[in-house]
């Protein structure tokens, strides 16, 4: 009977509702750990890494386009250095091809004015040594013809020359006997005496001179 007596005075644990405890008190409450704090909601990791990754790919694809542009500014410097370059180097040949070609002209020009003087020049001198040859013969037959009227005179020749000596002789062309053979100069022979203009002669050393 005293065993049961005892088991009556110990409290049941395991089988007494929480509620049926006495009220705790102020010393008990003080005993009694703190409640914990309310935990905080978890953060979506789908949407971290989603956001990272687009981030990256922002990063990423502005990188690309950086590059992308460098190389398109180098590309076109290179090319624009290459036109400079070529360009350049085809107006020094050019330059050089002109000067080349306005040297070469100017040179033809001073040979074809310098052989245009000389035969203007040329001509000049023959006429006049024609001129001065037909008055040497001109006054020879006059003062052969002045000592004796009868005498009579052979000329030999071109016409183009002897047509200004008669010309010139005037009244004492009729003591010229004529004969028209070809070449530059008239020759005319007086009893024994022999005259030539030699126009041949001087017009081929002054072609020499002017050449």
């Amino acid at each position: 009977m005293v065993s049961a007596a005892l088991f009556d005075l110990l409290p049941d644990f395991g089988s007494r509702s929480p509620h049926a405890s006495h009220a705790a008190t102020p010393r008990d409450a003080g005993h009694m750990p703190a409640a914990p704090a309310a935990q905080a909601p978890q953060a979506d990791i789908g949407a971290l890494i989603a956001e990272a990754v687009a981030d990256a790919e922002a990063t990423l694809e502005a990188r690309l386009a950086l590059a992308h542009q460098a190389a398109l500014d180098a590309e076109r410097q290179a090319s624009d250095d290459a036109a400079r370059a070529f360009l350049e180097s085809f107006g020094g040949d050019l330059g050089a091809a002109v000067a080349t070609r306005i040297e070469a002209m100017e040179q033809r020009v001073a040979e074809l004015t310098g052989s245009t003087v000389a035969r203007i020049i040329g001509g000049l001198l023959s006429d006049d040594l024609q001129q001065r040859s037909l008055q040497a013969l001109s006054r020879a037959i006059g003062a052969a013809v002045a000592d004796n009227e009868a005498v009579r005179i052979g000329v030999r020749g071109p016409l183009s020359l002897f047509e200004p000596l008669k010309a010139a002789l005037g009244s004492r062309a009729a003591n010229l006997d004529f004969v028209e053979a070809p070449g530059f100069d008239l020759t005319v022979s007086i009893d024994e005496t022999v005259f030539e203009t030699r126009i041949a002669e001087w017009s081929a050393s002054l072609s020499e001179v002017l050449s």
